[in-house]
C-alpha cells in the first residue's frame, strides 16, 4: 500500500511539473522516486512485521489470545447472519512437563511447533489457531456441529499423535469443547466451557 501511494503521488507529481506546468523534464526526476519508494518499501516492511508480531505466538507463528478472541466475535456475527454454529476447541499436552525434564525445555519448544504445524495442518481453511498460553492451544472451527463434535476432536488428536511420533512417541492431547451458540455466546464462557471438558479428559486418562 505505501509503495502503490507514492507511485501514484509521483504520477501526480510528473503531470503536474511536465504536463501542466511544462517544467523540462530532468533526469533527477527519476533518483527522487526511486528514494520516495525505498524509504515507502522499508516503512511498509517494518508495519508488516509489527503487525505480525503484534498478532502471532513467536514460538509457534499461531496467533496469540488477543487475536482469536477478536476473530470470535467476528466469526459469530458471520454465525448469526448464517444460522451457523461455531466451535471453540481447546487442546492441552499431556505429561508436556515430563518431555521438558527429560529432553530439555529447547525440545518442549519443539514439541509445540510441531503439535501447532499439525494443527494449522489439519484445520480448515476458515479456521483458525492460536496458542492459549503454555501448551495450550485453541481452534476455532467454522460451523462446526455438535453431532459430529466428537469425532472431530478424536481426528484431531490422532493428527497431533501421527504428526510428533517420530521425535516424540506417546504424545497425546486432552480436548475439550464449546459450541456457539449452543453452549454460550460469550468468549470466555465457552472458554470456560471447553476447559472444563478438557480437564475432565485429562483426568478420565
Amino acid at each position: 500500500m505505501a509503495v502503490g501511494i507514492v507511485l501514484l503521488f509521483n504520477i501526480i507529481r510528473y503531470f503536474y511539473y511536465h504536463q501542466y506546468l511544462a517544467l523540462p523534464f530532468n533526469w533527477t526526476f527519476f533518483i527522487l522516486t526511486a528514494i520516495f519508494l525505498s524509504i515507502a518499501w522499508w516503512g511498509g516492511k517494518q508495519f508488516d512485521k509489527a503487525k505480525y508480531l503484534s498478532e502471532r505466538d513467536p514460538l509457534t507463528g499461531t496467533y496469540n489470545r488477543r487475536i482469536v478472541e477478536q476473530y470470535f466475535y467476528q466469526a459469530a456475527k458471520i454465525c448469526d447472519i448464517k444460522k451457523q454454529s461455531l466451535g471453540v476447541i481447546m487442546l492441552d499436552l499431556n505429561k508436556f512437563k515430563e518431555v521438558n525434564d527429560e529432553y530439555g525445555h529447547h525440545k518442549g519448544d519443539e514439541l509445540l511447533v510441531q503439535v501447532a504445524a499439525a494443527l494449522n495442518k489439519f484445520v480448515g481453511k476458515h479456521d483458525l489457531v492460536a496458542r492459549w498460553g503454555g501448551d495450550e492451544f485453541v481452534v476455532l472451527v467454522d460451523n462446526m456441529k455438535e453431532k459430529s463434535a466428537d469425532d472431530y476432536v478424536t481426528e484431531l488428536q490422532r493428527a497431533i499423535t501421527l504428526e510428533s511420533v517420530e521425535n516424540f512417541p506417546n504424545v497425546e492431547a486432552s480436548v475439550g469443547y464449546a459450541i456457539y451458540p449452543q453452549h454460550g455466546k460469550s468468549f470466555q464462557k465457552l472458554i470456560q466451557e471447553a476447559d472444563a471438558y478438557m480437564y475432565q479428559d485429562k483426568k478420565d486418562k
